[in-house]
């Protein structure tokens, strides 16, 4: 990742809170990290410039069926900000079963708020 993106990659993780994962993925996985993909996903596409600056949204659903959404860069490189959940967890990293479904680029009520909180930060 370039100086930006570490920058934008740490204050979008600092506002993962419990409160923004919606309900359908509480306790799903044990790690506070899942639930928050897509916002923090999708709040790092927009900090970033998203197409425009070279950034895709990507999506895969992961060994235990549950959505996964991360960024790929302009030179290919994965930025994601929840990947703890597989780490930490010994789970198979959920890239490779990506098949160019469309992931959602609607902000939620969650995204907005990382978005709001993180440019008055930068």
């Amino acid at each position: 990742m370039n100086e930006t993106e570490v920058k934008i990659f740490k204050l979008v993780k600092a506002e993962l809170t419990d409160e923004l994962i919606p309900k359908r993925y509480r306790g799903l996985v044990n790690n506070r990290f899942c639930g928050h993909c897509h916002h923090a996903s999708l709040a790092m596409y927009n900090l970033l410039g998203g197409n425009e600056a070279g950034y895709k949204l990507k999506k895969a659903i992961d060994e235990k069926e549950i959505p996964h959404y991360w960024l790929v860069n302009s030179s290919n490189e994965i930025i994601d900000p929840t990947a703890e959940q597989y780490s930490e967890l010994g789970r198979p990293f959920p890239y490779v079963q990506e098949k160019g479904e469309r992931p959602s680029y609607r902000k939620s009520n969650a995204t907005k708020k990382i978005i709001s909180n993180v440019q008055g930060k930068l």
